[in-house]
This record gives structure tokens, C-alpha cells and sequence, in this order.
């Protein structure tokens, strides 16, 4: 028989199928089952219009996910109908892996963040990408309109649970840990990319490349 060389190898019990998850974990309470709504009511809107901030999961064709954060002042995700919402794509790495993996697999998942809020929204949906001027230009901030624009068209969404967030005292700055010791953007990406620069040389040449526009 075959020496299982996994990562995982060396743990026990590892669960493998539905019946032993559920066996653990439980079962849902039927209402938490129910909760979810195919189209954006009005407390769905609001919670998107209160948000500055918010997670896009996508799929790339091997199956591999990203996460991708965004975030702007709050309402910058545009509820366009009840099952139709926008997002807009300000200057960042040009890396655009959410949008590479839409072109591939339209399927994505939103999780959008108020802080102060406990509970979150998730949204969950397909995606097309949009350079319509007309939608851009109502995303304008300080004169500068977006080069795209995420449309997802929304299948299902629900309230999250607020306990992880008291659990991680997440919008308690009291108790937030310390992270001075933490390298910033530059250094992380002067050693992981083999920048041959220190990092204040290689924010340097970011600056002069208008890498650092935010809109």
C-alpha cells in the first residue's frame, strides 16, 4: 500500500465525508437554512449602501480561489436592481486575478463589511465585466471614473453570524494585537519578488510610476 506523503498525513481523523461533518458540527436550525433571499430587499440595500469595504472570492480554471479585497467610501457598490450590483475597479496592482478568473468562470461570492457591524452580508452570484462609460462615469470620485466595473448578478444573499467578529473583538482597537513588528507592502515585496532595492528605494519607483494613485 502506498505511504501517504500528503501534508496531512501526520494528523488523525481527518473528516471525510457529509455524514461524519454532520455527525460533529450538527445540523443547521431550519431558519438558518431558510435565511437566504434570491434578490436584495431593503435591508440587504442598506447594509450594501452603509459598507466601505468588501471580499470577492473567485475561481481561477484550476480551481484555485482568490480573494480579492475592495473598498471605497461607503455606497461605492452600486445596488442597480434587485438582483444586479456593480463594483468598481480603482488603480491597484494590475494584477486583475478576479477578473481573469471571471472571463473563465463566472461564479463569485461577495462579503461585504461595516465597521462597527458585527454581522456581515454575503452574496453570492455571476459576474460579467463592464466598461459601459455610462456606468463608469456615476462611479467617479474627484473626477476620475473607473476603467471597469465588476457586474454581479445576485442568485443568493444572507446575514453571517456575527460571533467570529466578538470573537476576534474585530472592531475593538483596545484589544487589537500589535503589529509594529509586521514588514509593510514594499518590504514583503522587495523579498518575495527579489527586488534588487531597499524598500523605501522600491516605493521610490512606485511613486514615479503613478503606481500610488488611488483613484
Amino acid at each position: 500500500m502506498p505511504c501517504d506523503t500528503s501534508p496531512f498525513s501526520k494528523f488523525t481523523n481527518l473528516v471525510t465525508s457529509e455524514q461524519e461533518l454532520r455527525r460533529i458540527s450538527g445540523h443547521p436550525l431550519p431558519q438558518i437554512t431558510a435565511k437566504e433571499v434570491s434578490s436584495l430587499d431593503q435591508m440587504c440595500r442598506d447594509f450594501i449602501a452603509t459598507s466601505p469595504f468588501c471580499l470577492i472570492a473567485s475561481a481561477n480554471t484550476d480551481g484555485h480561489l482568490d480573494v480579492s479585497p475592495r473598498g471605497d467610501p461607503p455606497g461605492f457598490v452600486q445596488v442597480l436592481s434587485d438582483t444586479l450590483i456593480a463594483i468598481p475597479d480603482r488603480p491597484g496592482n494590475k494584477r486583475v486575478d478576479t477578473f481573469h478568473n471571471v472571463l473563465k468562470d463566472p461564479r463569485v461570492s461577495v462579503l461585504f463589511f461595516v465597521p462597527g457591524k458585527m454581522e456581515t452580508l454575503r452574496i453570492r452570484g455571476t459576474a460579467r465585466i463592464c466598461a459601459d462609460p455610462r456606468l463608469l462615469e456615476t462611479m467617479a470620485i474627484g473626477g476620475h471614473p473607473p476603467k471597469l466595473a465588476l457586474l454581479i448578478h445576485v442568485e443568493t444573499a444572507f446575514a453571517h453570524c456575527p460571533k467570529c467578529a466578538i470573537r476576534a473583538h474585530l472592531w475593538q482597537p483596545e484589544d487589537w494585537p500589535d503589529s509594529t513588528h509586521l514588514p509593510n507592502m514594499n518590504a514583503m515585496m522587495v523579498k518575495h519578488a527579489h527586488i534588487n532595492a531597499t524598500p523605501e528605494e522600491w516605493f521610490e519607483t512606485l511613486r514615479k510610476k503613478g503606481e500610488l494613485d488611488l483613484y
